[in-house]
């Protein structure tokens, strides 16, 4: 196996010629960190919406559960890398260019906070990911019968998401019912699908699917709010979707609280990583 670069510095036995490359892989190895976490950090920023969303609504707003402890990690471990890398380029640069050697003293630094620096980077990325990309929830009723049961934990995924119909979504109830928490639920019509109700047979289509689970009581609903609706006839509008749980007998959806704003989704259904025997994606 090829000896790396650190360790030939590290063995005293470097060629000059090593000894500048390593110098180069030095600097772009801490640049790119640096660029890296200046992209978490402006990202956690941008979408700072999303730590109320973890902490308030699926943290309960306790710091002692698993949300809020991962929250303060994530800060905690995110910063403290930056900050600890941020050091290290600046003393970099200031002795580059001065024309001096910062081998020996990043290097011990290298070596000495090799592994808290790991532990930061993992945790920091991994917390990352699983705050702002892919979300956990927890299953909590049995509208989704049998697709999800109450308990199931599962992961939601909302980076440049587009709804499209028969995906299973997650989001933001409290605009729709008195409770403030989120509700998991499948998609049957999304922008543009024409939903229309046969008074005559009393069955209501959503596209060309038949849903007999719509009276017309419940299909006056979800047209109220849509200006240019017929009758017995509507076009979901722009960035709305028709939503319906599985176990339509338990579940509260679009048939009472009429359309949901795609910009009340936290994200799509795509992993069930318990029970065990349930493990899947969809």
């Amino acid at each position: 196996m090829k000896e790396s670069l650190e360790k030939k510095y590290q063995n005293n036995n470097i060629t000059e010629e090593e000894l500048k490359k390593y110098k180069e892989h030095m600097l772009i190895k801490k640049g790119l960190l640096e660029a890296l976490y200046i992209a978490m950090i402006i990202f956690s920023l941008v979408r700072f919406s999303k730590n109320a969303v973890f902490y308030n609504v699926i943290g309960n707003g306790s710091f002692f559960s698993f949300y809020g402890i991962a929250l303060f990690l994530f800060f905690l471990t995110l910063y403290g890398v930056f900050l600890y890398n941020t050091c290290l380029l600046i003393y970099m640069l200031i002795k580059l260019i001065r024309k001096n050697d910062y081998v020996k003293t990043v290097h011990k630094f290298n070596v000495k906070g090799d592994l808290p620096l790991f532990i930061g980077k993992c945790l920091s990325i991994l917390l990352f990911l699983l705050i702002y990309i892919s979300t956990p929830c927890t299953v909590v009723g049995s509208s989704m019968a049998d697709t999800f049961k109450d308990g199931d934990k599962i992961f939601c995924l909302d980076l440049y998401y587009n709804p499209q119909k028969e995906d299973v979504i997650v989001f933001d109830a409290k605009n729709y019912t008195n409770s403030d928490t989120f509700y998991i639920k499948r998609i049957k019509g999304v922008s543009g699908t024409i939903v229309k109700y046969d008074n005559i047979n009393k069955i209501c289509y959503i596209g060309d699917e038949e849903c007999k689970d719509i009276t017309l009581k419940d299909f006056n609903r979800m047209k109220d709010e849509i200006i240019d609706a017929e009758d017995f006839e509507f076009v979901i509008p722009e960035n709305q979707l028709l939503v319906l749980g599985d176990n339509r007998n338990e579940s509260l959806d679009s048939r009472f609280f009429g359309l949901v704003k795609k910009e009340d989704i936290l994200g799509k259904v795509y992993f069930r990583i318990l029970p065990i025997n349930g493990i899947r994606f969809f």
